[in-house]
């Protein structure tokens, strides 16, 4: 039998999908700014429905992948509505960190930046049990202006040392795009998967 070629058409009704961010969602769209639309928000890629360390994550690989594996981007749109937001489980930052850690040491199991990002992750995750167990909050602050710093920034820096360590370990395109959907969804299911601590191999 013949292989079937992946189709750069995405399903009806879904629309096509693009990087980066736009003006309106008549000049295009990407995965956060549909993810707004489908909640009833305001065309944006902030939408207040998701976490902003998952929406960071979902920037990232929107635009790493090719064209073609971006439009499997809308099959997820309705995992990211409400994805980390309900903040009862604890800090989400770390739980994206996390997925981003692993994935990068399952490129290069000896990397001294994913492997200090675990160990970052593990400290994280325990100073939000001890808030916890002592009866005080322990989410991280999910919004306004300080999620830019909170959140936006340690996401994207983690993946820019992970696309970095794809193109040193040598991955295709079609590699780098499976290592990052991949990656978008195991932070989906770490999200859902919370409050067990998340495992990352250190």
């Amino acid at each position: 039998m013949p292989r079937t070629q992946p189709s750069s058409v995405p399903p009806e009704g879904l629309p096509v999908l693009e990087a980066g961010a736009h003006r309106d969602a008549r000049s295009g769209s990407c995965v956060m700014e549909y993810v707004s639309v489908l909640a009833g928000e305001r065309f944006t890629d902030r939408p207040r429905c998701t976490h902003p360390a998952v929406a960071a994550l979902a920037w990232q690989v929107n635009d790493a992948v090719s064209h073609e594996v971006r439009q499997q981007l809308g099959l997820r749109a309705v995992d990211l509505v409400g994805a980390g937001r309900d903040g009862a489980d604890g800090p989400v930052r770390p739980v994206v960190l996390a997925a981003i850690a692993r994935a990068g040491l399952r490129l290069d199991p000896g990397n001294r930046f994913f492997t200090r990002l675990s160990q970052r992750v593990v400290v994280a995750q325990e100073r939000a049990e001890a808030r916890r167990a002592a009866g005080r909050d322990a989410g991280d602050g999910a919004g306004g202006r300080i999620a830019t710093l909170l959140h936006v920034g340690p996401v994207n820096h983690a993946c820019a040392h992970l696309l970095v360590a794809a193109r040193a370990a040598g991955l295709d395109a079609d590699a780098r795009d499976a290592m990052m959907v991949g990656l978008l969804d195991d932070c989906l299911a770490a999200v859902r998967a919370t409050p067990e601590r998340v495992r990352v191999p250190v």
